[in-house]
């Protein structure tokens, strides 16, 4: 899965080349700005950006076979490059980390390094104005390493699918930079790294505060 993964970020990111060559050195603008060659480029800078970010993960606590599941609330980080092909429509590769630690009933509990893997499309509202709004959905991977300290015993490395929606809006700061506030929601398969045997869909909010730069 995390080889499918790959080779969709890469086909990505390749389509997003094509079209940066295609587009030329302007940047998209606003509808309600004339064409690049008879004025500024678009307010927010280039069609590219780079997202630096610190996230909260809240996974909602579950029932799998009858055990209670729960996983710990924890802060992680986040770094994403976003590709605007057009004024509304953006491409999207992002890497997150944390390290939740997983209990199952009263015994297993499995503390992990945890990576998200994900490629979103993000529809932006046209703005030169001082915000700009948007929504996004995707799909990725859920990396899950256990860590030996502590993890009950025989737990095994796992990948788990995720489906991405949320939204947020960008406030403009001073030159290329802008303050990124965002909520994402996963809708995740809910690992058991070999301990209980489960195949169950859970929920995890994931809001996520950073700093963008537009380029």
């Amino acid at each position: 899965m995390l080889k499918q993964l790959a080779a969709s970020v890469a086909l990505s990111l390749a389509l997003i080349a094509g079209a940066a060559a295609q587009g030329g050195v302007n940047p998209p603008v606003a509808t309600n700005v004339p064409p690049p060659a008879n004025s500024n480029s678009s307010a927010w800078g280039g069609a590219s950006e780079l997202y630096f970010a610190g996230s909260f993960q809240a996974a909602k606590a579950t029932v799998a076979n009858g055990v209670n599941v729960s996983t710990t609330n924890v802060a992680g980080a986040q770094i994403a490059y976003r590709y605007h092909v057009t004024d509304y429509n953006a491409v999207e590769v992002r890497v997150a980390f944390a390290q939740p630690t997983q209990t199952y009933g009263p015994t297993v509990i499995v503390h992990t390094r945890a990576y998200e893997m994900s490629m979103d499309y993000a529809w932006t509202v046209p703005s030169d104005g001082f915000f700009r709004p948007f929504l996004l959905g995707g799909w990725g991977i859920l990396h899950y390493t256990p860590l030996a300290n502590g993890s009950t015993p025989g737990s095994i490395t796992q990948n788990k699918a995720t489906l991405i929606y949320g939204g947020g809006v960008d406030a403009k700061l001073k030159g290329s930079l802008s303050l990124r506030l965002e909520y994402r929601g996963l809708v995740y398969r809910v690992p058991d790294f070999g301990q209980i045997g489960i195949s169950k869909w859970n929920h995890m909010p994931e809001p996520d505060a950073g700093i963008v730069w537009h380029f």
